[in-house]
């Protein structure tokens, strides 16, 4: 407010009193003294006897402390129309006005220069217009904006000071990197717990999503039909392998033996001549003869001396049957779990064993529902104590690959000592084929 009067008295006023030179007191013929040149009234700055008598007591008016719009309400709504807004512009501008003559005009923005309400414009002054502001249409908010600011919007109700004016470019980058930081966080949070709650929904729900078509079918519901007295014969065909349901044993399980956590002791890059068998030398497939089977084909007597571990699992790995199989005693390793498998057909080549692959949805005793999805096979290494290696292994996995496309386990016939074929197809270490003999 101090600065606001001190440029109105910056302005020379028409009704200041001249200071005139005094009269010579001996003769008339004297020259008046001229006026000082600071009296003399600017080319247009002349104003009204009226508006003179008004400026003379301006700041006389009002006699108390508390803004005359301290107590307006604060409206609210919706925005006003531009004729709505210069209304209510006139009623606050008359209101802080209080008991000073005014010079009425229709248009508040000349309403307030004719009356040189702007002076009266102080911190709570511009907080009530403000607050007014909010239902102003853009182009009233606009015009009113740069008027109260003299000129620069960026101010209105209210200059910035220096160090303001410097900070706000970097305080303004600090707080849209601040918000971009936030929603990135508030997303990723957003998906971690959709991700949880949905496998908690799987785990927990009593009612699985139903995974029938990603399991493991059998191609017939046929069980062992005898032919004549107990001979044993199973009705069907050759074995002819589904490629969608072959695999191959390419990953190498190595834990190298010591103390500490076994995670920490997984080694990937093992010596060729340490592994039971090359990788991807060996490949498996599921068929279906008398109940569920798995043949695996690889080198010549690949299986003699070591030990073959199957596993038929649900989609999260959980078991629904362990089978093993020694040729030996002692191959496989002690303290490996699972029942002593059922050979089916042998070859130097072939080894066919059979598993129990349940048919449709499955109770677990832990509580839940699984399917058999995956089988996963391998062959591992019963290690010596002076072996460097605790686990060794090379496996493999058969599964159904597209989810939404049926695939049924194929089914193959014969009788004990029948000789069969069983051809898997080709890999990186040749063709999967072999003869075996049905036991």
């Amino acid at each position: 407010m101090g600065a606001a009067v001190r440029s109105l008295g910056d302005v020379p006023e028409p009704d200041e009193p001249t200071a005139e030179a005094p009269a010579a007191e001996s003769g008339g013929d004297a020259e008046p003294a001229p006026t000082p040149e600071r009296n003399r009234a600017e080319g247009g700055t002349e104003v009204s006897d009226e508006q003179r008598d008004r400026r003379t007591g301006f700041f006389r008016e009002g006699d108390t402390t508390t803004s005359p719009v301290a107590g307006l309400p604060t409206p609210t709504g919706g925005r006003w129309s531009e004729l709505e807004a210069d209304r209510q512009i006139r009623f606050f501008l008359t209101t802080l006005a209080g008991d000073r003559r005014l010079v009425h005009r229709m248009d508040p923005v000349e309403l307030l220069r004719e009356n040189d309400l702007l002076l009266l414009f102080g911190p709570e002054e511009e907080e009530a217009f403000a607050d007014l502001a909010l239902r102003f249409p853009e182009e009233t908010v606009s015009r009113w904006a740069t008027l109260l600011s003299g000129g620069d919007r960026s101010e209105a109700f209210g200059p910035r000071s220096r160090s303001e004016r410097r900070d706000e470019a970097a305080i303004l980058r600090s707080l849209h990197l601040g918000v971009r930081k936030r929603v990135i966080g508030v997303l990723l949070t957003l998906l971690a717990l959709g991700a949880v709650g949905g496998l908690a929904r799987v785990l927990l729900s009593d009612e699985p999503v139903d995974r029938t078509d990603r399991s493991l079918r059998f191609s017939s519901t046929l069980a062992t039909s005898d032919s004549g007295a107990g001979t044993g014969v199973i009705a069907g065909g050759p074995p002819v392998a589904e490629s969608a349901l072959v695999g191959t044993a390419d990953s190498v399980v190595a834990v190298l033996r010591g103390d500490g956590p076994s995670a920490a002791r997984i080694r990937l890059d093992v010596t060729a001549g340490d592994l039971p068998i090359p990788v991807g030398a060996l490949a498996g497939t599921v068929f279906e003869h008398g109940g569920g089977q798995v043949a695996l084909v690889g080198p010549v007597d690949w299986w003699v001396a070591g030990c073959v571990r199957v596993v038929v699992a649900t989609e999260f790995l959980r078991p629904l049957d362990v089978v093993l199989y020694e040729a030996s005693d002692g191959a496989c390793p002690p303290e490996m779990v699972g029942r002593p498998a059922r050979v089916t057909c042998s070859g130097r080549r072939v080894l066919v064993l059979a598993v129990d692959i349940p048919q449709g949805e499955v109770s677990l005793i832990e509580g839940g529902s699984g399917w058999a999805e995956t089988i996963r096979f391998g062959l591992e290494t019963a290690t010596e104590p002076a072996s460097r290696w605790e686990t060794l292994a090379v496996r493999g996995s058969i599964t159904v690959a597209e989810e939404g496309v049926s695939v049924a386990v194929p089914r193959f016939g014969g009788a004990p000592g029948d000789v069969v074929t069983v051809d898997l197809g080709s890999g990186s270490a040749g063709p999967f084929v072999g003869d075996c003999t049905l036991g």
